[in-house]
């Protein structure tokens, strides 16, 4: 019996791709690169971490104190505006509301810096509406390690047959594999059917309207 349900944040549950690609932009300007990069480059290169974006963006040639001092820059920048554009997607609320009457536990398990999570939830869902939130420290293994799903499971007393893990990438997909709860792919997001389709999760739903009929 499904009991839980975990999510991931961005390009799942809120749609961040404009502040990601704005803070990313200003740290290519910062150091001189061209703006080269469209929307939909940046979106690929989302998905396991602030480090990996930054990396991607400037195409693997940071050595890794450079990266580090530019991940710093594009932090600090990202904080400024983290919520200037994010919106929770169309049907999610809804989707949500309903699991909470049903007694579904529900966790939020991102990529996104912990405190950037937390303060993202809180201000768009409102505090305590997700009964655990999980994001990345930097001492912690990032998805598609299972640790921090491991950790949320443990936090809400859930075993891994008992949640389903909702996200919109194959890290995603992923995580949910090596931790053992069942995927869900959700198209809506940062990443392509087909992207999603190649990480053979357990469904692929195309609207949050779809997340209730699977309890």
């Amino acid at each position: 019996m499904i009991k839980c349900a975990l999510f991931d944040l961005d390009g799942t549950l809120v749609d961040t791709s404009i502040d990601l690609g704005r803070a990313t932009a200003y740290v290519l300007e910062t150091y001189g690169r061209p703006a080269k990069w469209t929307d939909k480059d940046y979106l690929s290169f989302v998905g396991n971490g602030a480090k990996k974006l930054i990396d991607r963006a400037f195409e693997h040639t940071l050595d890794d104190a450079q990266l580090n001092k530019a991940l710093d820059v594009f932090k600090l920048k990202y904080n400024q505006i983290l919520l200037d554009n994010a919106v929770i997607y169309e049907g999610i609320k809804p989707s949500l509301d309903f699991l909470k009457k049903q007694g579904i536990k529900l966790a939020v398990v991102t990529n996104k810096p912990h405190e950037c999570a937390v303060k993202m939830v809180e201000t768009l869902f409102g505090k305590d509406f997700f009964d655990v939130i999980v994001g990345a420290r930097e001492d912690v293994a990032k998805k598609p390690d299972p640790f921090t799903t491991n950790f949320a499971l443990e936090k809400l007393n859930m075993k891994p047959n008992e949640a389903i893990f909702f996200g919109d990438s194959d890290v995603d997909v992923l995580t949910a594999k090596n931790a053992g709860v069942e995927a869900v792919g959700c198209s809506w997001g940062f990443r392509s059917f087909e992207c999603l389709f190649a990480a053979s999760p357990s469904v692929i739903i195309d609207h949050p309207k779809y997340i209730a009929k699977l309890f």
